[in-house]
């Protein structure tokens, strides 16, 4: 859009000073192009943090520091939850009303999943490089999934 407002007024001043000058004096038109080059604005996951990649760690795949995955258990649900990657030390238990997210520690980082709702497995899927997962689990145990890949 920079670029068109520059071409228009430089299309501008070329005409205004051929109708300024001498008829006597010939005018040659001269157009400088001027570029101005911006990164397009990054893509976002629901938490505002960026979900694209920069230059360093390639296309596509997420980069170190981008969300992995992220589980919502409703405040109205009273069972057990338990969030196992495999990618992290330990599981991690989730109460009502909670959530919580895993972010990449390394670009392009994958990791297999499970998530046991009462004892059950719900989800168990390797998350690839180019995916973000959140899982939210509903007041009556039911699992809602929404994958964002790039």
């Amino acid at each position: 859009m920079q670029r068109r407002r520059v071409l228009a007024s430089l299309g501008s001043l070329a005409l205004l000073s051929g109708c300024l000058g001498s008829p006597s004096i010939s005018s040659s038109e001269t157009t400088t192009e001027t570029t101005t080059t911006t990164a397009p604005d990054p893509e976002t996951t629901e938490s505002g943090q960026t979900a694209t990649t920069t230059d360093e760690c390639g296309w596509p795949q997420f980069c170190e520091g981008s969300e992995l995955v992220r589980v919502r258990v409703s405040g109205d649900f009273s069972g057990e939850v338990v969030l196992k990657p495999a990618c992290r030390e330990g599981d991690i238990g989730l109460s009502p009303g909670e959530t919580k997210t895993l972010t990449r520690e390394v670009d392009a980082e994958t990791c297999d999943v499970t998530l046991l709702v009462d004892g059950e497995v719900a989800y168990d899927e390797r998350i690839q490089d180019y995916e973000y997962v959140m899982l939210r689990v509903g007041s009556d145990g039911d699992l809602t999934l929404q994958k964002e890949e790039l």
